[in-house]
């Protein structure tokens, strides 16, 4: 296995997969990863609807295309273009989705708090899944739709799907590792906003 900083770096979101199956094994590592992470209070409230389903990932992937369009509603110029094997165009070849789903919980009016509990275990099952050369990537437009996505899967009224990741070993152009990100000091303040010295 790869040594962690090296993973953390291998880390982009990725639009194109190959078909290539996912083995078994790799996955509920990726999937075990993922229930290490911590949560509010240890519950735990998350599930994982895993998707391998041709026919299911073909109406997943027609819900995603009509929220895509939703959110440039009024303004479909602003579209970005999309080349014709990106996951969203062909997500039915997309070895596996998976769709990361908490439940609901208390936010005691503070809404910042809503994600707080899956998002760190997202984090690990994407690492993990970059630690096997798996691509991935956190996407949430398909929300659009309504509760669509939530009657196609049968899930339950008390939990909510929080994201949709496609999974599977990256495609040219595609591949890990290599995007730009702002060096540490860009982003960085000590003690106050503002304050670039440590």
């Amino acid at each position: 296995m790869p040594e962690f900083f090296d993973v953390v770096r291998s880390l982009r979101g990725v639009r194109y997969y190959k078909p290539d199956p996912v083995p078994q094994a790799v996955l509920e590592q990726v999937l075990e990863a993922a229930t290490r992470a911590p949560s509010g209070s240890n519950k735990q409230p998350w599930r994982f609807v895993v998707v391998r389903d041709a026919a299911t990932k073909r109406a997943l992937g027609e819900l995603y295309r009509r929220g895509r369009a939703a959110s440039y509603a009024g303004e479909p110029e602003a579209i970005p273009a999309q080349g014709p094997y990106t996951f969203e165009q062909d997500m039915e070849h997309v070895p596996v989705i998976i769709l990361p789903c908490m439940e609901a919980l208390p936010t005691r009016g503070r809404e910042v708090f809503r994600g707080a509990s899956i998002y760190p275990a997202v984090q690990n099952l994407m690492l993990a899944a970059a630690a096997h050369g798996l691509g991935s990537r956190f996407t949430t437009v398909w929300q659009h739709t309504g509760d669509a996505v939530p009657k196609l899967l049968g899930i339950p009224d008390n939990f909510e799907v929080m994201g949709l990741l496609p999974l599977g070993y990256p495609a040219a152009p595609d591949h890990l590792g290599g995007s730009k990100r702002r060096p540490v000091a860009e982003v960085t303040y000590f003690d106050r906003w503002g304050k670039t010295e440590g």
